[in-house]
């Protein structure tokens, strides 16, 4: 029969092995290491501060117990989470969501659940690769011109710290994949380690942003009246490509706000409103030539 371990029993056991040095646990730098010890399972588990309110946690562990991890309460001003299984999985059970959710293999969850509480249970004999990112919502909010690109529930988030709850899952990319690859095998040590896995961190939340901006984006069909503005916008930019006008000034021309302008540019030409342009002058040039 398998034994349920509370957060309180693993904690026991983990004193008991500290105190009779059977248990690999250090911190160098910015970085903490700890080694699973025997009687829990086998694994290690890194975690590493990066800028100020920016964390990198890298797990490959295997546990011998189901081990249910209870947290009383995530803190109001929680930061937004990023966490991909590269193998492995666990059932979160969270007061702020309608029903458990199973988190699995394959699949990436961003979630922000400011003062909930939450239940975490990892079953025995499953190997979990995990790696997690927390950043705080402002991080975002520094690229201010871009917030209305970003969907609904990230940009509540940021406005209204501590307010909005949500958990997103998605499916792990192969630009995913190939950055947690990285991020695993770091080769690099000191300062240049540090460099490198923010680096990495910083290309992570580019391409979940850009996974979840893109899945909203085809999720919203142009109107008609829409696609016709968008055509006219181009038009504009086509006559005027030596002087064009700014986005703003083009959006007000075809009665369009700037979020939609840019949108329906990808929706409809597959590109931004003025990378449409630059390859217009590109074309331009060869038939020239």
């Amino acid at each position: 029969m398998v034994k349920f371990l509370t957060g309180d029993e693993v904690d026991e056991i983990l004193n008991e092995c500290r105190a009779n040095g059977n248990v690999a646990d250090y911190r160098k730098g910015h970085e903490k290491f700890f080694e699973l010890p025997l009687p829990l399972g086998q694994g290690y588990w890194r975690d590493v501060q990066l800028r100020p309110g920016m964390r990198l946690n890298i797990s490959d562990l295997e546990k011998r117990q189901t081990h249910i991890h209870n947290i009383q309460q995530h803190p109001q001003t929680m930061p937004l989470t990023l966490s991909y299984y590269v193998s492995g999985g666990c059932v979160v059970e969270n007061d702020g969501l309608k029903s458990s959710v199973e988190e699995i293999a394959g699949k990436s969850y961003l979630y922000c659940l400011p003062n909930t509480a939450e239940i975490e249970r990892y079953e025995p004999r499953q190997r979990i690769r995990k790696v997690s990112v927390q950043f705080p919502p402002e991080l975002i909010s520094t690229f201010s011109g871009y917030l209305q690109e970003l969907p609904s529930n990230i940009r509540q988030a940021i406005e209204q710290p501590g307010k909005v709850l949500f958990h997103h899952a998605s499916t792990i990319t192969p630009q995913q994949q190939q950055v947690l690859k990285q991020l695993f095998n770091c080769p690099f040590q000191g300062v240049t380690r540090q460099i490198y896995l923010e680096a990495k961190v910083m290309e992570l939340i580019a391409l979940q942003l850009d996974q979840l901006i893109t899945a909203e984006q085809s999720a919203k069909k142009l109107v008609t009246s829409d696609v016709d503005r968008i055509h006219q916008a181009r038009e504009i930019l086509i006559h005027n490509m030596v002087h064009p006008p700014s986005l703003s000034e083009l959006a007000r021309r075809v009665q369009l706000n700037e979020r939609k302008l840019k949108q329906g540019f990808r929706q409809v030409f597959g590109t931004t409103v003025f990378g449409g342009l630059y390859k217009y002058r590109l074309q331009q040039a060869r038939e020239f030539l």
